[in-house]
C-alpha cells in the first residue's frame, strides 16, 4: 500500500467516525443540559455566524 492507499483509508475511515464522535458530544450534551438548552445554544450561535 502505498502513500495514496494510505491516504484514501485514512479518509474513508475517517468520516465516519467523525460522525460518530459528534454524536456521542451532541449524546452526551442533551444528557447534561435537556433539549431546550441545548437547541436554544445551536439557534444563538446560527444568528451570530
Amino acid at each position: 500500500m502505498g502513500i495514496l492507499g494510505l491516504i484514501a483509508l485514512i479518509a474513508i475511515v475517517g468520516v465516519p467516525a467523525s460522525i460518530v464522535a459528534g454524536g456521542i458530544v451532541y449524546v452526551v450534551r442533551l444528557a447534561r443540559r435537556g433539549t431546550q438548552a441545548t437547541l436554544a445554544d445551536a439557534a444563538k450561535r446560527r444568528e451570530v455566524a
